[in-house]
């Protein structure tokens, strides 16, 4: 069925205004932070995380961690936790949408994808088994490519004893607080 729009440019929208929200990037940069994110994301080129080992997933991961901290706000530039975390609920999001998936070829990053870090996912690391050796959880934005290394591996370990890949940690971390009871 032919369409008047790209369904597929339109839904990678959808994604990054629904995935960068108020709550996401609260305290995380200046005015004009979201719609920069927003933006970035809503044209960002998803078909080059389409590659078959981690080491180039990682690397593209790394370009567009640098690329979106030059389009954020003068003041947020050096936040570069804050925009892997952006990136990594972004595209965690787009592997969950069908189409924008398989039309990127996307369904090979699953075991790629990081686990997006805040202090929900920092909080379950940490009370996972072997989790106090972890690095004290300071804020996402102060979060360094080394502490986030740290973290990701320790992640990996606790995906792979529950059965499953860390980006889906994030389902177990996020507000696990206000579920207990």
């Amino acid at each position: 069925m032919a369409m008047g729009f790209d369904l597929h440019r339109e839904l990678q929208k959808r994604i990054a205004v629904g995935s960068i929200g108020p709550s996401t990037a609260r305290n995380m940069g200046p005015k004009g932070t979201i719609p920069a994110v927003r933006q970035y994301l809503a044209t960002m080129r998803l078909d080059k995380f389409s590659v078959s080992t981690e080491n180039d997933f990682r690397k593209e991961l790394n370009r567009a961690t640098t690329l979106l901290c030059k389009h954020l706000p003068e003041e947020a530039r050096e936040h570069w936790g804050a925009a892997r975390k952006f990136l990594n609920i972004f595209l965690r999001d787009v592997f969950y949408n069908r189409f924008l998936c398989e039309r990127n070829g996307l369904s090979v990053i699953e075991p790629c994808l990081e686990l997006p870090l805040d202090s929900h996912a920092a909080k379950g690391l940490r009370a996972e088994v072997g989790g106090s050796s972890l690095p004290r959880w300071k804020t996402v934005i102060g979060l360094t490519p080394k502490g986030n290394a740290e973290y990701q591996e320790f992640a990996t370990e606790i995906a792979n004893r529950k059965g499953t890949h860390r980006v889906h940690l994030d389902l177990l971390y996020w507000r696990a607080e206000s579920r207990e009871g």
